[in-house]
This record gives C-alpha cells, structure tokens and sequence, in this order.
C-alpha cells in the first residue's frame, strides 16, 4: 500500500489538481494533508474555504487522513471530524502499520493561530502514542523535531521541537514524516532507528509517498506547470 504525503499548500490550490495527477497515474488511493492550507493565517474565513477544498479537490480520488498546521485555525478540526477525516491526535492503522497525527506546532515568534508549548507538546504526543498498538509505528506531524537537517532556518538556527524529538528518542518509531520548516524541504536524518524525513511545501512541488510494505518512503517532486 502507498500514501502520498502532501503539506504547505498555502493557498497554491492549483497544485493539488497535480497531486490529484499523481495519484492517477500511480494508482494510489490514500492521503495524507499535513496542514497549512491558506497563503496566510489572518484571515480565519479563507481558512476553512482553503482547507474545504483541499479536502473536496481529493475526495474523490483518494482517502483522506488530515491534519492543521500551524498556519490554520485550529477549530477546523471539527471540520474534518465530521469529515471522517480528522488525523489529529488520532491513530489510524493501515496495513497493519499505525500512522499517529499531530498537527500545529511548536511556538514561534510569528504567533500563529495553532501554536503549542513543547510541555503541551509532549503531554498530547505521549497520549497519542499510547494508542499505538501495532508493531510499525510511524509519526505524521506537521512541525519537524528540534536539532536534525530538517528544521534548520538560514541562519542556521533549529526551531523544531524539543518535545517530538524527545517522544522519537523515548519511543523510536520507525518513522516521523514532518514539514513546516521549507527550507528542509526533502531533507532526511536519523535519531536512533528513526528515520525522520520533511515533506516539504506542496507550492515547489514537493511530496512524500509511504509504502507500507518495508516502510519505506521517497521524497518527490511534481511536475508543476
């Protein structure tokens, strides 16, 4: 079984009728939506139309699984619970694999509308990972853990999580599939046996495609128009 992985769309709605593409071509019939689907996150309004038709543009073509970054209102996810939708702080079991959902993110100086401490953090991750029952584990998180390739801004700083990066240490997951920080787009590392790998914004054209046979996953990159 495969899942395609799509994240950061902010607001390049066009870019879903090529993932749409993809899953076409590939005949790959689940998804996963990481979150941050507005090109900004005042306006709360535009929001949901934007997470809306994410949902509606895929629907038909794939199963749905999705979670709200950091950039979107957090009480969108009503939304996708009444959409049979909702990955957040769920556990959903795939192939005999558990894909755990933890969306938003650690706080920044940006004050965006779905930020959390990493003591929060770590509460929400900690519960979510006793849900877990399968022997495969993999993390679906929108934000990346603190101090890998992943979450390094141009300065060079680390602005990932301290808290996810210590529930990866703890329970070492086979995998962690992250995002937010663009500038790790397609970026790898390992803490332990964890491999750690971030999607990317979908508005380069950056996806992620699982398979649950092995676990494995890729980073690819679409053909954009």
């Amino acid at each position: 079984m495969k899942i395609v992985c799509v994240s950061d769309i902010h607001g390049f709605l066009d870019g879903l009728i090529e993932v749409r593409n993809y899953l076409i071509k590939n005949d790959i019939h689940t998804v996963f939506l990481m979150g941050d689907y507005s090109a900004g996150f005042r306006d709360l309004r535009r929001n949901r139309i934007d997470v809306e038709y994410a949902l509606d543009s895929l629907k038909n073509n794939a199963k749905i699984y999705a979670l709200l970054g950091n950039c979107d209102d957090p009480a969108l996810v009503e939304l996708l619970e009444k959409r049979g939708m909702n990955l957040q702080e769920k556990v959903v079991v795939l192939d005999d694999v558990s894909f755990a959902g933890m969306g938003g993110s650690n706080t920044s100086p940006f004050e965006t509308p779905f930020e959390l401490d990493d003591a929060k953090i770590y509460e929400k991750l900690s519960n979510l990972y006793s849900m877990i029952k399968s022997e495969k584990k993999v993390l679906i998180t929108h934000f990346p853990p603190k101090d890998t390739n992943c979450d390094i801004i141009p300065s060079g700083i680390h602005v990932g999580s301290v808290s996810l990066r210590s529930i990866i240490e703890e329970k070492q997951p086979d995998l962690c599939i992250c995002s937010h920080i663009h500038e790790g787009e397609g970026k790898e590392d390992v803490i332990g046996r964890t491999r750690i790998l971030n999607v990317g914004p979908l508005t380069h054209g950056n996806i992620a495609v699982i398979d649950t046979e092995g676990l494995s996953v890729v980073h690819e990159l679409l053909e954009l128009e």
